[in-house]
């Protein structure tokens, strides 16, 4: 005598309510791991410009309390951290023997990435307060906790940074990145580092610096 077996399944119904469920849940947790994902990178980044920070403060006790040049004069050159020959002597390759480290330059949620090569000035993630802190003492910065050095950039011109009052919406080859959840992580000349929210102008391509309302500065006078 042959048995009988039961025989079950899900209907389409029940399938598709379940698929429904799946899109549910992930469309509500995708953004939260992009988030967390998003803060780990933002957390990379200021351990960088921390470390950048502390790298130019030993810079400067090597070399009379002053900043470094953001570029370089003359065919200055020096070894490329990379190993492979020589580079302009831009900030990052003069910085680069304090810290160490090629990575400390790149922003995990940029996506350029400089190798410690010829390609500095194109491929930092970093831009340098360069008009108001090239080769400047810093016994002449009056407020040097709150004095902008060096900030998240999206520009092609890294070792240059447009300070407030010289910011144009009409190019973005200086502009602050706002990458990191709609802010940047700046750091300051007294070595310390920090996330701020940056705004962005009424076409939304263009973010604005910040400025003195957020407690920063640009110039060594301590004005915006």
């Amino acid at each position: 005598m042959s048995k009988k077996y039961d025989r079950t399944a899900f209907t389409l119904i029940e399938l598709l309510v379940v698929i429904a469920i799946i899109a549910i849940l992930a469309s509500i947790l995708f953004p939260v791991f992009a988030r967390a994902r998003e803060n780990a990178r933002r957390a990379s980044c200021l351990s960088n410009l921390k470390q950048i920070g502390l790298g130019v403060m030993m810079y400067k006790q090597d070399y009379d309390g002053r900043f470094p040049r953001a570029g370089w004069t003359d065919g200055e050159v020096l070894p490329c951290p990379s190993g492979s020959g020589s580079c302009p002597a831009s900030w990052p390759v003069k910085v680069y023997p304090y810290v160490k480290s090629v990575q400390v330059f790149n922003c995990p949620s940029d996506t350029r990435v400089w190798q410690g090569d010829t390609s500095g000035t194109t491929t930092i993630s970093y831009g340098y307060n360069y008009a108001n802190l090239d080769w400047v003492n810093e016994a002449a910065i009056d407020k040097p906790s709150q004095m902008i050095m060096m900030a998240d950039m999206q520009g092609t011109v890294t070792y240059a940074l447009y300070q407030a009052n010289s910011y144009t919406s009409t190019t973005d080859i200086r502009e602050i990145s706002d990458r990191h959840l709609n802010g940047a992580v700046l750091n300051f000349v007294d070595g310390h580092a920090k996330w701020i929210h940056i705004a962005r102008d009424s076409s939304t391509n263009h973010t604005i610096p910040p400025t003195a309302a957020q407690g920063i500065y640009w110039k060594a006078n301590a004005s915006s």
